[in-house]
């Protein structure tokens, strides 16, 4: 018998997380939001204003995060897209947001505000407003630091899925203001330029790299157990309400050997190496 439910363990440790940004970031000044989980296919979250209603006609918002992130993605990454949306529900109640999906000027100021930089590229020199946005972390800015002290008070997510989209970017970065480049440690401190460069001298002599060894140099401290989750070879098939790509090539993997391959949605590929099934890269 598990000591705590599932289902209330993973939505209140969301929720904290919620409350703990809300507090340090926004003043407190975001209302209480419903945290669902969803699974649509490259979107690691969003906000739906006035979403949810009661026999009351209270009015509340939805805040949506995608759990095939959790585990191979670093925990900085999922705080940054629950502050992305958070920043869109400060600017339905506070200011004037955009067209439907547009991220406009206002919302790209309160971004800049917490931490959060907004880039159409993600990184430096990027578009600060369109349709599509993507951010990355100002060093030492007030999202990096409250980041920092979450990790310190033992923040982690409890559940992860046991077969999440695989993460091949190696570092976690953040960028200072004059657009610089610092890779972060597993507790969000810089990275000593020295370690950077044995680091990356390392990874030009590697021979091959496996998509285990990728995630573990990725994942912060919190998930160093997280192997347990998801590295069991005697997983049945996985049936998924997924939905399907409508057209195009998708991309699978190998996690063992890493060699990837495009083919149709739908293929049932192994390996010729490890003998292992090749997972789809969302």
């Amino acid at each position: 018998m598990l000591e705590e439910k599932p289902t209330t363990e993973c939505y209140q440790t969301l929720s904290s997380a919620y409350d703990y940004f809300n507090s340090a970031l926004f003043a407190g000044q975001l209302p209480d939001v419903i945290i669902t989980f969803h699974r649509q296919r490259k979107v690691m979250g969003y906000a739906s204003i006035g979403r949810w209603v009661n026999e009351k006609r209270q009015y509340v918002d939805e805040l949506a995060v995608n759990p095939e992130y959790f585990a191979k993605y670093p925990l900085i990454e999922i705080c940054q897209t629950l502050c992305h949306e958070m920043a869109h529900i400060w600017q339905a109640h506070y200011g004037s947001p955009g067209r439907r999906g547009y991220h406009n000027a206002q919302w790209a100021k309160k971004m800049l505000q917490i931490g959060l930089i907004p880039s159409s590229t993600g990184k430096p020199g990027g578009q600060n407003t369109g349709e599509w946005m993507m951010d990355y972390v100002l060093l030492e800015g007030p999202f990096h630091n409250a980041c920092k002290e979450l990790l310190k008070k033992g923040y982690r997510l409890p559940w992860v899925d046991r077969y999440p989209v695989y993460r091949l970017e190696l570092p976690i970065t953040a960028y200072d203001d004059k657009g610089s480049e610092y890779e972060l440690t597993e507790n969000l401190n810089p990275r000593p330029a020295a370690a950077v460069a044995a680091m990356r001298a390392e990874q030009d002599t590697s021979v091959v790299m496996t998509e285990q060894s990728l995630s573990e140099r990725a994942f912060s401290s919190e998930h160093e157990e997280v192997s347990r989750f998801y590295d069991d070879d005697n997983l049945g098939e996985l049936i998924t309400s997924k939905p399907k790509p409508r057209s195009g090539r998708i991309k699978y993997a190998c996690k063992t050997c890493h060699i990837q391959l495009w083919g149709k949605p739908g293929l049932n590929v192994v390996c010729g190496d490890c003998n292992k099934k090749l997972s789809e890269v969302i």
